[in-house]
């Protein structure tokens, strides 16, 4: 008896990628500025030119308003969570000059516990750097610098400003600072090399109006901020908004910066290399406001004028593929 010739395994065709929409009906009555997830992707935090934040649950299938947060006299741009090891803390900033640190007194009752108002003109971005470093934050004003608060052993807080004076300036951008972005705390190469495993030296980098962005390092002996190598050069316009990508340990940095020219900029330098090579995506067709990376740092995030998100991700030869498109009519898979 003759053996059956083996059939032939045909894979299945590979579908494109898709992402199911969901719209939440938040409550704001004026346009929102930002949300973000906490730590564990249960929560979000909204902020609008009403005033408010809002809190809402997001577990379970429900999207449950939480709390609605008033402090701010006028907009409020961006909001920000802490590390949960400091508890249920969240900062706000807005175009009355001030920072609002709100901590969680039991479910859904926000407290204001510390109010910052060293700035002299609208606050734009605040980000909390990594737990490690303790409880602080960085904050960008339109006055031009970017202050970083931190909270001592006696629970005070202390500010200090970033000047780039070797840069012949008396602030941090001239003209304005936009945003600001934590450098990871890890080592590029840490994953495998346990000398760079060690806690790495606190870097910050920021971008601003005079169509700069920059990086800068803090130096414990002279306890102060200062420019990590020259300023960073791409962008023909003001520069809206830099993400520092998380890090695994691999033996690379990357930075993605964005901006009115229609640009994104995506910043990488390997851990042999003291300079930074940038790639540019394909121009945009409006103003580029917003760019912010995956829990993974493999995939980017960008949010234009022309009320589209797209996904960006990186492709074996450095080079960067748009893999979906998010607009109000639904989600596009990109092929």
């Amino acid at each position: 008896m003759m053996a059956a010739a083996p059939q032939q395994m045909v894979a299945p065709e590979k579908q494109p990628e898709t992402l199911q929409k969901e719209v939440i009906e938040t409550g704001h009555t004026d346009m929102i500025h930002d949300a973000q997830w906490d730590y564990y992707g249960r929560r979000l935090a909204t902020c609008s030119s009403d005033g408010t934040t809002r809190i809402f649950d997001i577990t379970g299938g429900e999207r449950k308003l939480e709390a609605e947060i008033r402090g701010h006299d006028g907009p409020v741009w961006q909001v920000a969570w802490a590390h949960p090891r400091f508890g249920n803390i969240i900062a706000t900033c807005g175009f009355d000059h001030k920072v609002i640190l709100w901590k969680e007194a039991s479910k859904g009752t926000w407290q204001k516990v510390n109010e910052f108002a060293e700035h002299k003109a609208s606050i734009n971005a605040v980000a909390f750097g990594p737990f490690e470093y303790g409880l602080c934050f960085a904050s960008a004003s339109s006055d031009g610098f970017v202050s970083i608060c931190t909270q001592q052993k006696d629970g005070s807080w202390q500010e200090s400003r970033i000047v780039d004076q070797e840069g012949g300036g008396e602030t941090t951008h001239a003209v304005g600072a936009n945003s600001v972005s934590w450098a990871p705390s890890t080592n590029p190469g840490g994953l495998w090399n346990t000398q760079k495993g060690e806690a790495p030296v606190r870097k910050l980098v920021t971008g601003g109006c005079d169509n700069l962005v920059k990086i800068w390092k803090f130096n414990e002996a002279t306890n102060s901020w200062v420019p990590d190598g020259k300023p960073l050069e791409r962008h023909t316009d003001w520069v809206r908004s830099v993400a520092w990508a998380p890090s695994i340990g691999l033996a690379s940095s990357t930075i993605a910066s964005c901006g009115q020219d229609k640009r994104v900029v995506l910043w990488t330098r390997d851990d042999t290399d003291n300079e930074w090579h940038p790639v540019e995506l394909s121009q945009f067709s409006a103003p580029v406001w917003s760019v912010s990376w995956s829990l993974t740092g493999n995939i980017l995030g960008v949010a234009s004028g022309n009320d589209e998100v797209t996904l960006w991700k990186e492709e074996l030869d450095g080079s960067w593929k748009n893999i979906t498109q998010i607009m109000d009519s639904g989600v596009s898979a990109v092929s």
